[in-house]
């Protein structure tokens, strides 16, 4: 919908959000998302922690979001602060790179008659358990200034979500 907008409405939203750069005035409306609940596909339907949120924000948040992010990551591949290992939220990098270094690993030990060992980890609820000031303190250190670490801050304050999970963990207890 957006793509679609005729120039001058553009303009309009462009000079909207600019005011919200340079003001720091985050509406209040963008800091609520409502939660929708979608079941794991062969899970229990009556444990509230088989199912995967699906949060719907404001397309405007989204679209602030997406210009804050790319200047964000502009900034941490100008200054070298991402591992070259780093292939997640990056142009030009997937998973498929993992994929090719971990098999040309396995096919090198092989050729070499050697053994080839790999740890697979993961991290359940990343987000949740990432500190907020963490992250803010280590912008900070990465000598980011200006607006966008403004902008992350007060992303973080006062996050409230409208669940139906909500309900579902009450009815299940």
């Amino acid at each position: 919908m957006l793509k679609h907008l005729p120039p001058n409405a553009v303009n309009t939203l462009l000079r909207a959000l600019n005011n919200i750069w340079f003001a720091g005035n985050f509406p209040p409306s963008w800091r609520t998302s409502t939660v929708i609940p979608i079941p794991k596909p062969t899970k229990d339907a009556f444990d509230p922690n088989n199912y995967r949120p699906i949060a719907l924000t404001s397309c405007l948040c989204k679209l602030m979001e997406c210009m804050a992010s790319s200047r964000l990551v502009w900034f941490l591949e100008r200054n070298k602060l991402i591992t070259p290992f780093q292939c997640g939220f990056r142009k030009r990098y997937s998973t498929t790179d993992h994929l090719v270094r971990l098999e040309s690993f396995i096919r090198e030990a092989f050729i070499q008659r050697q053994h080839a060992v790999a740890i697979f980890f993961e991290l359940e609820k990343a987000y949740d358990c990432t500190s907020k000031y963490g992250i803010t303190k280590d912008l900070h250190q990465a000598d980011l200034r200006g607006r966008l670490p403004c902008f992350i801050e007060d992303f973080f304050k006062k996050y409230t979500v409208f669940s139906p999970l909500r309900r579902l963990a009450i009815r299940t207890v």
